[in-house]
Order: structure tokens, then C-alpha cells, then sequence
């Protein structure tokens, strides 16, 4: 989904430009009175780098791929605003030091990958994760499937305006992307759920035998692990 330099009518570049610093600079502003977890936004921009370069084949002989995109997970893992700086951060390392996606269309892909990927997979989550503990991993999984389609919709909106003679890839390869996407985000919350549950049956024990305990919050302030 990285766009490149050159691709997009100039306009359009800088209209992007303009509404992702706008959303980026937003989001560090809802965050100056909290207390970010700098760490794991480290630890999740690596991962989403890493990520990023791990290409898997949707068909057509391994001629059409697809990586997770981490919009999702990173939400999840961060909440939405520091999720949109770590994107954004990351998908700026990635068009600086190895060139994928170019440097002045940054602001396009900030708004693909960054402000629809990671908005929409929230909100979806957030939507779904209120109807029970039951919910949560199939919640994940919709979220992550609704946020790549998200993107897409952006992407191919850029297109249209900035360059609408390019060819779209098929919509069957956004779909199987967005499916790999939503079964990676539901199989990393039911790992972290299960990892939670083994965790609290540790402290409990420790509990019991009189011994304290310190934890923090690892998704959405909901799941907790020992520290």
C-alpha cells in the first residue's frame, strides 16, 4: 500500500500531506496530559518495520502479496492516538532508510496505513469488545479485516484524484489481505488473552502465599500482565 513519489498529482500530495500532520499533531496533543507507554510504542514501531517487510503470497502464482499492516494491534496495544504516532513514525523510518513509500507522499500513506487503518480498527473494536470477554478475539479479528479494507478505500481514493489512469489492484487482493490481516490481530489478542489468564493464575497463587505482586496494562488498558 506504499505510495511512491511521483505518483500522485502534486495536489493531491499536499492536500494528504497537510491532513496527516493535522491528524498526527492532533493526537499528540490528546496525549500531553497522560503518561504514554514509550516503550511499547518503541517495541510496536519495530514490529510494524519488521512486519512490513514480511511479504506473504495472496495468489496468482506468489505474484500478488500482502504484509500485516499492525494498524490494528497497535491500537489495541497503545490506544489510538499514540497507535497514530507510532505508525506514523514508523512508516516515516521505513520511507527514509529503505525508501518504501516516498518521502513527500508520506502524508498519503500516513493517512492510508496511519489515520483510516488505525481509526477504523478501533472504532470497530470498540464497538464489538463491549458485547463480553467472549467477543474480544472474533472483535480483533473484524478489526483488523474492516481496517485494511479501510485503507483500501483511501488508496484507491488517492488514485482516483491523483492519479486515476493508474490501474487498481484487484479488489479479491484487498479482500484476502484484509483477511490475513483480521486472522493475525485475532490470533495475537487470543495469545496475549490466554497469556493473561495463565498470569492471574500465577498472581493468584502468589496471593495466597502472601506474596505481592506489580502488573501494567498491555491491550487497551483491559489486559494486564506481571511487570
Amino acid at each position: 500500500m506504499h505510495i511512491q513519489d511521483g505518483v500522485l498529482d502534486p495536489a493531491v500530495v499536499l492536500g494528504a500531506g497537510v491532513a496527516a500532520v493535522g491528524a498526527v499533531t492532533y493526537a499528540g496533543w490528546t496525549m500531553r496530559h497522560g503518561h504514554p507507554r514509550l516503550g511499547w510504542a518503541l517495541a510496536g514501531a519495530g514490529g510494524v518495520l519488521v512486519a512490513h517487510l514480511l511479504d506473504v503470497p495472496l495468489g496468482a502464482g506468489g505474484v500478488l502479496t500482502g504484509h500485516v499492516i499492525g494498524g490494528t494491534l497497535l491500537a489495541l496495544a497503545l490506544g489510538p492516538a499514540l497507535a497514530l504516532v507510532t505508525m506514523s513514525a514508523a512508516l516515516a523510518a521505513e520511507a527514509l532508510l529503505w525508501g518504501d513509500g516516498g518521502v513527500l507522499a508520506l502524508g498519503v500513506n500516513v493517512l492510508v496505513m496511519g489515520v483510516a487503518g488505525v481509526g477504523v480498527g478501533w472504532a470497530v473494536w470498540r464497538r464489538l469488545s463491549v458485547r463480553g470477554d467472549r467477543w474480544r478475539v472474533p472483535a480483533a479479528g473484524l478489526a483488523g479485516f474492516a481496517s485494511v479494507l479501510a485503507s483500501s478505500l483511501v488508496l484507491w481514493g488517492a488514485y482516483a484524484l491523483g492519479a486515476p489512469g493508474m490501474a487498481s489492484v484487484a479488489l479479491w487482493h484487498h479482500v484476502a489481505w484484509a483477511v490475513l490481516e483480521g486472522a493475525v490481530t485475532a490470533l495475537a489478542v487470543a495469545l496475549a488473552l490466554g497469556w493473561e489468564a495463565h498470569r492471574a493464575h500465577l498472581r493468584d497463587r502468589a496471593d495466597a502465599l502472601g506474596l505481592g505482586h506489580r502488573h501494567q496494562a498491555v491491550v487497551d488498558g483491559e489486559l494486564e500482565a506481571l511487570g
